[in-house]
């Protein structure tokens, strides 16, 4: 498996993060924010194949992945098979957007340094400029790479965004960017870029919790056995969504979770008001061991 070495990601999504917000803060005041239209549905797979074979000299890798590429979606009973694209959602789609991809990474390396800082990760892109004019030709310079790769950016959601006054932001790995006002302990003031969940991850981390929590068919579980269930789920998400300018949003999240809770106690009880006893349940929760979101 050496041979799949280099078609890991440089680096991890929260690396990956970091890249960003440090690229926004030193006068990274623009930002392209690409999306690739319908990028695992439309990967040309003999391209893919022979951008393979470049860097992998293991027939037997290369037969597998022919082998995954040929081997079609299974939609209920009805197997599609497609000689265009690859399977998304499954282990082995980000190496082959990596694979697919990396002609992206090397020909920005060397044609791109001058416009912007591309950061990418699997197929999620931004090129961090610190000027309008960086940013145009950036976006052109990164439409014609798409277009050797047989790929296209989306018209509407492929966008040049302005930092510059807070007005404007954009999202990256289900974080969101923007650039806030922070006052010091001496008073002063200055800009920064603020990273906390984008309003999708917002949404399904709140579903998920309420999936956990207050279904109705949990209305016989014991506190103890939701706690039990749902503290992983919070640890894993305070893992990549903590950062030092989110403490907001993760408190929003703690208060979510404390009003599932109250929900599910009141309804458990047959409580008509399903936000009564919400500091008895908020304490009742943390004494048994509730993980918090937001930093203690």
């Amino acid at each position: 498996m050496k041979d799949l070495l280099g078609f890991r990601p440089k680096r991890s999504a929260r690396q990956a993060l970091e890249v960003v917000r440090k690229a926004c803060n030193n006068k990274g005041y623009y930002v392209v924010d690409a999306d690739i239209e319908k990028f695992f549905d439309n990967v040309n797979q003999d391209k893919l194949m022979k951008l393979a074979e470049q860097g992998i000299s293991d027939r037997r890798i290369l037969k597998l992945i022919r082998q995954w590429l040929v081997s079609g979606v299974l939609y209920g009973n009805v197997l599609t098979i497609s000689e265009l694209g690859t399977s998304q959602g499954s282990v082995i789609s980000p190496l082959l957007a990596n694979i697919y991809l990396n002609t992206l990474d090397r020909l920005w390396e060397k044609y791109g340094l001058t416009h912007g800082i591309l950061v990418r990760y699997a197929d999620d892109t931004v090129i961090i400029c610190k000027n309008k004019k960086n940013a145009n030709h950036a976006l052109n310079l990164l439409q014609y790479i798409m277009a050797k790769l047989d790929l296209k950016l989306h018209p509407v959601k492929t966008k040049i965004v302005s930092m510059w006054d807070g007005k404007e932001g954009f999202d990256f790995l289900g974080m969101h960017h923007r650039r806030m006002t922070t006052e010091t302990s001496k008073g002063q003031l200055y800009k920064e870029t603020y990273q906390y969940p984008s309003r999708k991850a917002m949404k399904k981390m709140k579903a998920e919790i309420k999936k956990n929590v207050n279904d109705r068919s949990l209305l016989v579980a014991k506190e103890e056995d939701l706690i039990k269930n749902l503290n992983p789920k919070i640890i894993g998400w305070k893992n990549y969504y903590s950062t030092k300018t989110n403490e907001t949003w993760m408190q929003e999240l703690d208060w979510y979770i404390i009003c599932t809770f109250t929900r599910w106690y009141n309804k458990k009880h047959q409580r008509c008001k399903h936000m009564s006893r919400v500091g008895f349940v908020r304490n009742s929760i943390y004494e048994k061991g509730l993980k918090k979101m937001a930093r203690a």
